[in-house]
C-alpha cells in the first residue's frame, strides 16, 4: 500500500502539469484560469547543480513556456504574474511572441506585475490583453546591451547588431503604447528609465493600477491616501484641497520610483564569481 501522502503530492503533480510551483489552475464559476509566473530571471538553462553537474531546468526559458502553453486548451484564460529583473533578450521575444500565438487561438492573456517587470521581463509582459500593476510596483525600459570581445571590425558590427535590437524592441513597444511619440520613446529607452504605475497607464503599458477600478473607470486609490480610502467625494473643497491632493500624489510617485530603483539596484547585482569558484573547490576538498 502506497503512502496516503505519496498519493497526494502525485494528484498534486498531475494537477500541476508537473511544474511543481509555477503553473496553477483555478475555477472561478465556469471558467477555468491558468496562471503561470516570471519570478526569476529570464534564461534558457536553469542554475548549474552541483549534485548532477547539469543544469537544471529553467522555467522562465521559451521551452518551458511553449510546454505550458501547449497543455492549456486554447480560448480559456490565462493569469501572467511578473517579479523579475530581466534577463535574455532572445528567450523573452520567443515568450512574447508565443503568449501572443496563444492570444489568436482564443484565449484571453491577462499580466499581472507584482513586483518588477524590469527589461526583457517589461517586454514580456506587454503580450498580455490586459495588464494590472500593483501598488508600488514599477516597470523599467532601456536599449540592449552585452559583453563582448573581439577585433575592431567585430565590435563594430556587434554595436550595430545591438542597433537593431534596440528598434525592434522600440516598434514592440510602441505596439501597445498611448500618449507618447516614437522619439519620445527612443530617448525614454536611451536614457534608461524606471516608470511608476501611474506613468505606465498614462503611456499605455498598463491599464489597471491597483485592485480595483471606481464604475467611471477611475482607480479607487487615486483621491485617497495610498490604502483604497477615499476622501469622502467633497465635491465642495476648494482649490487648495486640490493642490495637496496633487502634492500628495507626487509625493507618492516619488516614493515608488525611489523604492523601485533600489530593488531594482538589488535585482541586479551580479553573482560573485570568486565566491562561486570558492564553493566549487571546497566541495574537492581532502578532508
Amino acid at each position: 500500500m502506497e503512502p496516503i501522502n505519496q498519493k497526494k503530492e502525485e494528484n498534486m503533480e498531475t494537477t500541476q502539469h508537473r511544474t511543481r510551483y509555477r503553473f496553477e489552475q483555478s475555477v472561478s464559476g465556469s471558467e477555468t484560469v491558468h496562471k503561470l509566473y516570471i519570478y526569476d530571471e529570464v534564461s534558457a538553462q536553469g542554475k548549474f547543480n552541483w549534485n548532477t553537474w547539469n543544469y537544471d531546468e529553467s522555467e522562465t526559458s521559451a521551452k518551458y513556456f511553449r510546454n505550458q502553453l501547449d497543455d492549456i486548451p486554447n480560448g480559456e484564460t490565462i493569469e501572467l504574474h511578473v517579479n523579475s529583473a530581466g534577463g535574455n533578450v532572445g528567450e523573452g521575444v520567443a515568450i512574447y511572441n508565443l503568449l501572443r500565438q496563444k492570444a489568436g487561438t482564443g484565449s484571453r492573456i491577462v499580466g499581472y506585475v507584482d513586483g518588477m517587470a524590469y527589461s526583457i521581463a517589461m517586454t514580456i509582459a506587454m503580450a498580455c490583453d490586459e495588464i494590472h500593476m500593483g501598488l508600488g510596483t514599477s516597470m523599467f525600459l532601456h536599449n540592449p546591451w552585452t559583453v563582448a570581445s573581439g577585433n575592431a571590425d567585430q565590435l563594430r558590427a556587434m554595436a550595430d547588431q545591438l542597433d537593431e535590437l534596440s528598434e525592434a524592441s522600440l516598434q514592440l513597444y510602441m505596439s501597445r503604447a498611448t500618449g507618447i511619440t516614437v522619439d519620445e520613446l527612443r530617448e525614454m529607452m536611451k536614457k534608461e528609465t524606471m516608470l511608476a504605475p501611474d506613468k505606465c497607464l498614462q503611456y499605455g503599458f498598463c491599464d489597471v493600477v491597483g485592485e480595483e477600478k471606481k464604475e467611471d473607470g477611475s482607480n479607487l486609490d487615486d483621491s485617497g491616501d495610498g490604502n483604497g480610502v477615499g476622501d469622502g467625494g467633497d465635491s465642495g473643497k476648494d482649490g487648495s484641497d486640490d493642490d495637496a491632493k496633487q502634492q500628495i500624489k507626487e509625493l507618492r510617485r516619488q516614493l515608488y520610483i525611489q523604492r523601485q530603483a533600489n530593488q531594482m539596484l538589488a535585482g541586479l547585482n551580479k553573482p560573485n564569481m570568486k565566491q562561486t569558484f570558492a564553493d566549487a573547490l571546497g566541495r574537492f576538498a581532502v578532508k
